[in-house]
């Protein structure tokens, strides 16, 4: 039976790529890098830097920290984080989760310190028992690794009774390396097919569905 859910973060619950387009196209620019297409600036929405940048923005290892901060200064100080928004039917779902007594946690790749910020902002920070995210150092950087944060901090939380719900591929990969099922959903910055071969339980077209299928389970 579910009953700790824990939620991706970009690409499931806010639709975050406009500013997060725009504060690469910040970093890539000053480093002098060409700004590649929107199809793949779109796919780094949601991995982790060291990951999407080396392998997906071909940025070199010398330029990366540089990087990361142009990106920071943008995103972070002059609040590129906030041109975002919650999707259509997500404060529903979390409304009708906590009604039902589910313990809801924020799990995301995202630093911490803004995801609260944003979440804060966009105003739904307040259906989540703790929002986990990744050190500004990367000590904590992966899915699995915020995972393990999340159960760090509620020990009580039972694999078996709980589920991570996200849009991409590393969400995927992320739970089935912790042991944890996956709900995969279609409307965020991955595929499902990628969903589907990194190991996602089910992938769900429509938040009403995740409720529907958390009751079920």
């Amino acid at each position: 039976m579910i009953k700790n859910v824990y939620f991706d973060l970009d690409g499931t619950l806010v639709d975050s790529a406009p500013g997060i387009i725009e504060g690469l196209k910040v970093a890539l620019t000053k480093y002098g890098y060409d700004i590649p297409d929107f199809v793949t600036l779109r796919k780094c929405v949601g991995p982790p830097f060291t990951y999407s940048f080396p392998k997906l923005l071909h940025i070199k290892d010398e330029d990366f920290d540089g990087a990361v901060a142009a990106y920071r200064q943008y995103y972070d100080k002059e609040n590129g984080m906030f041109n975002a928004k919650v999707y259509a039917g997500i404060e529903e779902l979390l409304a009708a989760l906590n009604k039902r007594g589910y313990c809801l946690f924020v799990c995301t790749s995202k630093p911490e310190p803004t995801a609260r910020k944003l979440l804060a902002k966009l105003g739904i920070d307040h259906y989540f028992t703790d929002i986990c995210g990744a050190t500004l150092d990367a000590s904590i950087d992966t899915k699995a690794e915020v995972i393990d944060l999340c159960f760090s901090r509620a020990p009580w939380h039972k694999k078996e009774e709980t589920v991570l719900v996200g849009d991409t591929k590393f969400d995927a990969e992320g739970a089935a390396q912790r042991g944890i099922d996956c709900i995969g959903v279609s409307w965020g910055f991955g595929s499902k097919w990628d969903l589907e071969d990194a190991g996602a339980v089910t992938i769900l077209d429509y938040p009403n569905e995740v409720l529907e299928y958390i009751e079920a389970n």
